[in-house]
């Protein structure tokens, strides 16, 4: 097990971690990483044989996803730091992809190799399926040096501006290292976490401020720390009493292409987000990309993968920029909805695209 640091002017990934002394304004974990496979076909067969028209290799993750969405949402590297394992060959084609893209990396090295997905889109049914590999287990010692280095980044100083978990993490690492983590944080560090397995830890540390997570996620969640998910009394009621329950300030919730939430806890207030019908109005979207090209095969499919990590990323980095929760989350939902008009590659944004569907969304005070 060894430790390197990329950066945007390193040529090769050789400086050691212990010469790091600060990071950009997020820390972002990210311990497990994909490499990501993206198959485009006419038509998908169950049972059959079948071939791709179109395929891409690229970065996945959802750490991953959320650094490259935060260079595409400001167009440099210099706002995110990504502390990632990586391993195998897949882990070094990532590390190599995420140094040509100048995303600046803190690298946790294991033997065995990081996890591939797959995402098979079928053109004839608009639908995407993901094939998710196994993550290998990690090696204490990786954990150890993982948590070391995040807590040190904490308390340096320059610590972080926010600090976000983003996803799983893989097997050997489990959530009570992370808690370890964030109970580490100083106040001058504010913690957005995008997660829901194995969350009750850090939530018990009392020091996430805001949770970002989907519907379902949200019931389970809500499950976990004992409270039944009364839908019938009201979403927004219900995300409000959870919020209370797991002690953040804002809990910001997304249902794929249907209503959207952002609750603010300690103001017991609820804002409801409609976003445009990206099937309906595909044409008129993809018709007005200015920065992004997409292939006529590509323009007939929409690919949700990353869409949450760019909401995300673009709420976060808004919110950091002194946007209010409303509008930071507003953005987020639009770029994250303008990234699925880009199929074969993660997160990339066109903000012409996201500003129409941002003008476009419907926000009610509930």
């Amino acid at each position: 097990m060894h430790t390197q640091v990329m950066s945007s002017t390193a040529g090769t990934a050789t400086q050691q971690v212990h010469d790091r002394t600060a990071c950009n304004d997020i820390l972002c974990l990210a311990p497990n990483a994909s490499y990501q496979v993206t198959m485009l076909f006419d038509k998908i067969i169950a049972g059959n044989v079948n071939r791709a028209s179109k395929q891409s290799q690229s970065i996945g993750g959802k750490g991953q996803n959320f650094s490259i969405a935060t260079k595409q949402f400001y167009g440099h590297t210099n706002r995110v730091t990504l502390l990632q394992i990586l391993g195998g060959h897949t882990g070094t084609q990532i590390e190599n992809m995420l140094l040509e893209q100048g995303i600046d990396c803190i690298t946790v090295h294991t033997p065995l190799p990081t996890r591939t997905c797959t995402t098979c889109l079928d053109v004839s049914t608009n639908q995407m399926t993901e094939l998710i590999g196994v993550s290998n287990r990690v090696e204490e010692e990786v954990v150890a040096e993982y948590v070391d280095i995040a807590t040190r980044l904490l308390h340096s100083d320059a610590p972080p501006r926010a600090l976000t978990l983003c996803g799983t993490i893989p097997p050997g690492f489990n959530s009570g290292r992370i808690a370890e983590i964030i109970s580490s944080k100083t106040d001058r560090t504010l913690v957005f976490v995008d997660a829901a397995m194995d969350i009750l830890p850090l939530l018990a540390t009392g020091k996430v401020d805001i949770l970002k997570v989907n519907l379902s996620e949200l019931k389970i969640i809500a499950s976990a720390v004992g409270l039944q998910f009364n839908a019938t009394q009201g979403i927004p009621l219900a995300i409000l009493e959870l919020g209370k329950k797991m002690r953040v300030s804002i809990v910001a919730v997304t249902d794929g292409p249907f209503m959207a939430y952002l609750a603010d806890i300690g103001q017991g207030t609820c804002h409801t987000f409609v976003i445009p019908d990206l099937l309906a109005d595909k044409e008129s979207f993809v018709g007005n990309l200015a920065k992004v090209k997409v292939g006529d095969e590509e323009k007939r499919v929409l690919n949700p993968i990353g869409a949450g990590d760019t909401c995300s990323s673009v709420t976060l980095n808004c919110l950091l920029d002194g946007a209010p929760a409303v509008e930071a989350f507003a953005l987020g939902l639009a770029a994250a909805s303008a990234s699925c008009l880009v199929p074969m590659i993660n997160c990339i944004i066109d903000r012409a695209v996201m500003n129409q569907i941002r003008a476009m969304t419907t926000i009610t005070q509930v």
